[in-house]
């Protein structure tokens, strides 16, 4: 009996002497297993937004590819005008360019402007294409259509109207005039220190006396 005392009591002395390397322990069992835990809950969570960002990423593929098949199954009414072997209006699918266009309508015409068109051009539903005849175009009409300028009348804020042609050079064909009792051709202008053959050719549809 006495040694079972004995023992008992040398038991609790060791207890006591060790319970807070004890209780260390079991604390840092606890805090480990909810590290573990922690870790595992957030893994779990990447996992599952990684998974609902591709889902997200498959509907956005569905709906642009929708898109695009929609839109290139869309119909639009072209007008093709003038210099063409079928004018008319055509049916064409969205994304059509003018050459689609003028392959349609049969090609352009033996006196068709070919260069006043521009066959890249994406079309849009209600377009209306006019082919010119050669000389005939909006470009021509825009040539003789020009303001011109009185080179032997106008002063010098009307002549700097002209293009390359500032205060300077507005002078100098006042001075001209004035010294040559008027200009008695417009390609007289070149006599003028400034204005060459090259700017003429410019001007010479803005001119005239």
């Amino acid at each position: 009996m006495n040694k079972i005392i004995e023992y008992s009591t040398h038991l609790k002395e060791i207890i006591d002497e060790h319970l807070y390397k004890i209780l260390i322990g079991l604390l840092l069992g606890c805090f480990s297993m909810g590290l573990v835990l922690v870790v595992a809950l957030s893994k779990q969570n990447d996992s599952n937004i990684v998974q609902n960002d591709t889902s997200a990423i498959d509907n956005t593929n569905v709906d642009s590819s929708y898109i695009e098949s929609t839109n290139s199954n869309k119909q639009m009414y072209i007008d093709v005008k003038g210099e063409v072997n079928k004018p008319g209006v055509y049916k064409m699918k969205a994304g059509s360019r003018v050459t689609d266009l003028i392959r349609n309508a049969g090609g352009f015409k033996k006196d068709a402007d070919e260069t006043e068109v521009n066959l890249a051009k994406q079309l849009t539903d209600q377009d209306m294409i006019v082919v010119y005849k050669v000389g005939q175009g909006p470009k021509v009409n825009q040539t003789n259509d020009v303001e011109k300028v009185n080179i032997n009348k106008a002063d010098s804020e009307e002549l700097q109207k002209l293009d390359r042609v500032g205060e300077k050079m507005s002078q100098k064909i006042i001075d001209y005039r004035n010294q040559h009792n008027g200009f008695h051709s417009i390609d007289e202008i070149k006599q003028i220190s400034g204005f060459g053959e090259k700017t003429f050719e410019k001007l010479k549809d803005s001119l005239t006396i």
